[in-house]
């Protein structure tokens, strides 16, 4: 069973890498597969590949199913009006507040469509207090999923994707916004949820935990801050946070502890039905409880079906084998959701538990010492989840064995039975539950200072970049070896297989070359130059009211992929949010960064430089030139940008910045014929308020580069922009169209590229 269930799960996970899905036509091949492997199911070399073909095909007709719902282009943009419930516990900031949305009925001014299904909205202005189960009739803009696309980022559009949402939008003010009715059923553990989470808040006071009381009851982190997530992150915890396996095995034990010791205290109960049997039905009916608060994640889920498969074996007196527990939990897990392989938590809970069975179960003499023992799941569990974490793009913090040996029975035999029966006391006695809220908070903040504590001087192992599939997959049989009993021979090879990993570093330019890449920031800018033994940042794009900014979501995560270890200057344009948003992340993790801006003044960090026109300098053979403001006072705001000239063997890059008529006209009367260049960016983001005639003339590029948001609502880049770029006979690019763009600039004189991320690392959920 276990070779069958790894060849159907991998057969679904090949499909999530596939740019379009298989034809419709060819979905009928589907059951003859099934007969095929059942037919010869003796015979593994027909039987496998057969079942991973079904697995691929099963995978593809979910996902028609799925992407028949999605929103219809002529929809984006427009007014609509939708019906339908609330579908998730609404997520309420000082700003928004944001919820799932099920549309039962949608319409415009003229007729119905079919319904897209589950929708992200948000309430930006006078939202009401809203609950899960409420039918709701609104006034909506939607658009498709769209995400920013970039090498070594959060795919946006693949989370949406796996939650189900087939478009996100915001609520329209005004009459036709109302309230309908509440729906109960269905919607009892959404709820209940809501219930605990507004208790909870109005008993823990501004600095309590009040984010880590919520996770670890209703599995619901959105209150936990990004500094709180890193110290979690940082000392290898953060499993404890999220409910998981864990924890439902916690709290089954402790009512098939409880139910069998209260059956025992009758003889003619007993005489009934055995104790056994009883807490096996109290585990499963309280594991099952406490998985609908966590909203059946999939860890939650997989306990479950294991937590059945084990004790259902007990009720029918039937034993269950764990690895055949743990096949049945995956298959049917993947069976009703094939997007899940996309899931982190997926691989890490199914992979945990997997580990542990064959670094101990498996093995034919268990010491019953509880410390070492302890201690050896740890180890265990750190070094067979290690490859599964590298693959995922995760560090892999030195410290978290010896925390987890502490931190692991803290939380599972004090911290969350206490959390959770304080949580339970303030809903049935809220005197006593107050109290007990109050003390248990106490605890988990003094948890949480050392673990922060810890956090700063614990090291975090992270790849130097992005290693090729095949080095990973490496490390994955080098860990199966070393998980291996001790008698076995030959596991001693796998330490030899994890060595070209460790002296693995990523490419990077010759002399005289550039690598460039335009990242997609959204409606902003940031471009990243490489040459051989430097790197400079053009802009940090933007950031948002919400603290999110692309500084650290964006450019860092991509600098780590290219194994960057320091950023020798930032060139912050202008002071607007949409090219410094960043850069506060970036000075973050590369402190000793110089500064230059057209702005220094509206630069909040450091002490920027005022760029000149006339400033040069020479990296690696490639020689940078400033070629405006030219240090009049004049230049305010988008025209103050820097603009900023690289001259290389393939052509001259020509970064523009914000720079509006004005400044255009002045660098063509201060420069002439010298604008010319191979690859400009398109100033202000295609504005009407640049690009003028004179300065396209100019420059005559041979490609143009524009950074904007999809939809974004400047309307840029303007379409008579892109007609006078395109009358130069101008190749444009948009990075909301295209993603990430990335060109090399060789020193033999040719230009690879411009390669379009969105092309070349296209999957068949992606916004076309």
């Amino acid at each position: 069973m276990i070779h069958s269930t790894i060849a159907f799960v991998f057969g679904v996970l090949l499909l999530q890498f596939q740019p379009t899905l298989p034809p419709l036509f060819s979905l009928p091949l589907l059951l003859p597969l099934v007969i095929l492997a059942w037919r010869y199911r003796s015979h593994l070399a027909i039987q496998l590949p057969a079942i991973l073909m079904c697995g691929f095909l099963w995978a593809s007709v979910m996902a028609h199913f799925a992407m028949q719902s999605s929103l219809p282009r002529a929809l984006e943009g427009v007014d609509l009006q939708v019906t339908g419930v609330i579908e998730s516990l609404p997520d309420v900031t000082a700003h928004r507040t944001r919820f799932w949305f099920h549309i039962e009925q949608i319409s415009d001014a003229e007729r119905r469509y079919s319904s897209p299904g589950r929708v992200q909205l948000s309430w930006y202005q006078n939202a009401p207090e809203l609950a899960a189960g409420e039918r709701w009739r609104l006034s909506v803009r939607l658009k498709r999923p769209h995400g920013m696309a970039n090498p070594g980022t959060l795919d946006y559009e693949r989370t949406l994707f796996q939650k189900g949402i087939r478009a996100t939008g915001y609520i329209r003010e005004g009459e036709m916004n109302r309230r309908l009715d509440t729906l109960y059923v269905g919607f009892l553990f959404q709820r209940l949820r809501q219930m605990i989470a507004e208790r909870v808040d109005s008993v823990l006071q501004p600095g309590q935990p009040s984010g880590l009381v919520r996770a670890l009851v209703i599995g619901d982190r959105s209150r936990l801050s990004q500094d709180e997530w890193a110290v979690f992150r940082k000392t290898g915890t953060n499993h404890l946070v999220a409910i998981s396996g864990l924890h439902i095995g916690i709290v089954s034990g402790l009512a098939f502890f409880l139910g069998g010791w209260f059956w025992r205290q009758s003889a003619a109960l007993c005489s009934l039905i055995p104790a056994p049997r009883v807490g096996a039905i109290a585990a499963l009916v309280s594991g099952f409880c406490y998985a609908g608060l966590a909203g059946f994640a999939i860890p939650c889920v997989r306990a479950l079906v294991m937590l059945s498969a084990v004790l259902g074996g007990l009720l029918f007196r039937r034993m269950v084998q764990p690895s055949r527990g743990l096949c049945i939990a995956l298959l049917l897990i993947v069976l009703a959701d094939p997007v899940s392989v996309l899931s982190a938590g997926f691989w890490l809970s199914f992979g945990a538990v997997a580990v542990i069975m064959l670094g101990i179960l498996g093995r034919s003499r268990v010491r019953p010492v509880v410390i070492p023992g302890l201690f050896k799941i740890q180890w265990v569990v750190a070094l067979g989840l290690a490859p599964i974490l590298l693959l995922l793009g995760f560090d892999l913090p030195v410290v978290s064995p010896l925390v987890n040996l502490i931190a692991v029975p803290l939380f599972s035999l004090l911290l969350v039975p206490l959390t959770l029966v304080s949580v339970l006391m303030l809903m049935l006695w809220p005197s006593l539950g107050v109290t007990l809220l109050t003390a248990t908070a106490w605890s988990l903040g003094q948890i949480q200072a050392i673990l922060a504590l810890v956090a700063e001087h614990g090291d975090l192992i992270s790849l130097a970049g992005t290693p090729p599939l095949w080095m990973l997959l490496g490390v994955l049989v080098s860990t199966l070896l070393l998980l291996l009993p001790a008698g076995i021979p030959g596991r001693w090879l796998g330490t030899l297989l994890l060595s070209p990993l460790l002296l693995y570093r990523p490419a990077h330019p010759p002399h005289g070359e550039v690598w460039m890449t335009m990242l997609d920031v959204g409606q902003g800018l940031a471009i990243v130059l490489e040459t051989s033994d430097h790197v400079l940042l053009y802009d940090t794009g933007p950031m948002f009211p919400s603290g999110f900014n692309t500084g650290e979501a964006v450019i860092v995560p991509f600098l780590n992929t290219r194994g960057v270890e320091k950023i020798d200057r930032i060139i912050v344009t202008n002071g607007d949010m949409d090219h410094r948003g960043g850069v506060a992340a970036l000075m973050r993790s590369f402190p000793s960064t110089e500064l230059l801006s057209g702005e220094p003044e509206r630069i909040p960090i450091g002490e920027p430089v005022r760029c000149t026109a006339g400033m040069q300098w020479v990296w690696d053979g490639v020689r940078f030139e400033i070629l405006h403001p030219d240090g009049s006072s004049r230049w305010r705001g988008n025209n103050a940008s820097c603009v900023l000239a690289v001259d290389t063997p393939a052509g001259r890059l020509l970064l523009t910045g914000d720079i509006e008529a004005e400044a255009e006209e002045s660098l063509v009367a201060n420069y002439g014929e010298r604008l010319a260049a191979t690859v400009v960016t398109i100033p202000h983001h295609g504005s009407a308020s640049s690009s003028g005639g004179r300065f396209i003339a100019a420059t005559d590029p041979q490609y143009g580069l524009i950074s904007t948001g999809y939809r974004n609502r400047y309307g840029f880049p303007k379409a008579a922009v892109l007609e006078r770029w395109q009358g130069q006979n101008a190749s444009l690019l948009n990075t909301a169209e295209a993603g990430a763009l990335s060109l090399r600039l060789k020193a033999d004189g040719q230009i690879d590229g411009p390669f379009r991320y969105r092309e070349t690392h296209r999957r068949y959920w992606m916004t076309p």
